[in-house]
């Protein structure tokens, strides 16, 4: 299975998927319809992929499937490199809120660097963050979690 940062769907597709997006999901397609970004959803057991480096991007790494595997269910260093180029990083361990997507994605329209959601399991919650503390310490990290997880 492979990743692509997609850069220039079409308007139409866009306009489509905004009707029928979850409210969570509109900030990201709104954010590449309106403002250029890139985005990629990276799936588990993804392999390998290439981070963007010549326009700010969102990703989300889904890890919230039926069984949460964390960072190991990804490619690691694929995983690093994108956690290091992420400016706004935003870990959600419950029902996502809206919120913290439009946070997320406010790094690349405002600032014009990248934007990283990581959707995962409360289990998974504090394997995310210490992997993201270790790879990026600067980067603004935004944790939703459920009331057992929450630091």
């Amino acid at each position: 299975m492979s990743v692509a940062f997609y850069t220039d769907l079409p308007r139409f597709r866009l306009d489509t998927a905004l009707a029928l997006a979850p409210d969570h999901m509109r900030p990201i397609l709104l954010a590449v319809r309106d403002h250029g970004v890139a985005w990629a959803t990276i799936p588990q057991h993804t392999g390998r992929f290439d981070v963007p480096k010549t326009k700010p991007f969102i990703a989300i790494i889904g890890d919230d499937m039926h069984t949460a595997l964390g960072p190991a269910g990804f490619h690691r260093k694929s995983v690093r490199r994108l956690i290091a180029r992420s400016r706004v990083i935003a870990i959600v361990a419950a029902a996502p809120l809206k919120i913290a997507y439009e946070k997320a994605v406010k790094a690349p329209i405002a600032f014009g660097s990248n934007g990283l959601v990581i959707e995962t399991r409360p289990e998974r919650e504090l394997e995310w963050a210490g992997m993201v503390r270790a790879e990026n310490p600067n980067a603004a990290l935004i944790l939703v979690s459920t009331r057992e997880t929450a630091q």
